[in-house]
């Protein structure tokens, strides 16, 4: 065997496979403490869902947003000059369009976090015992 083929080979030997290099070693209570989060795992579901979504929120600010600006240019016509009122209106608006925007894109993100939940427990589930939530 020449020399390049023999050094190709030792090298391919020498390798480290996956979950082959030495990993520090876990002790009784951290593998206790390991085992009880998982077991525990789907009470960070909690935190992760949200009882009330994004959107309905956004729906009912809009509502406040849009009846606020009626009734204040409405309500304040005596007491406050209309170039102000109409100024601060325009702001709350803009405000509520940030507001919405941010919504939309903190609503995907809450998608593609619950997905990510989703397959962690799923994954842990297939090596260690995830208790189910309670329902």
């Amino acid at each position: 065997m020449s020399k390049y083929k023999s050094s190709n080979l030792t090298s391919l030997l020498n390798e480290k496979y996956l979950g082959e290099e030495e990993k520090p070693q876990i002790s009784k209570e951290q593998k206790k403490a390991f085992m009880e989060a998982v077991s525990n795992y789907h009470t960070y579901g909690e935190s992760i869902y949200r009882n009330e979504s994004l959107r309905e929120i956004t729906e009912k600010i809009h509502e406040v947003v849009k009846i606020a600006e009626n009734l204040t240019l409405q309500e304040s016509e005596h007491w406050f000059d209309n170039m102000t009122v109409s100024r601060h209106m325009k702001q709350l608006g803009e405000a509520y369009k940030v507001f919405e925007k941010t919504s939309k894109e903190v609503t995907a993100l809450q998608q593609r976090m619950e997905s990510a939940y989703e397959d962690i427990g799923s994954v842990l589930n297939k090596y260690y015992k995830v208790n189910e939530a309670l329902k």
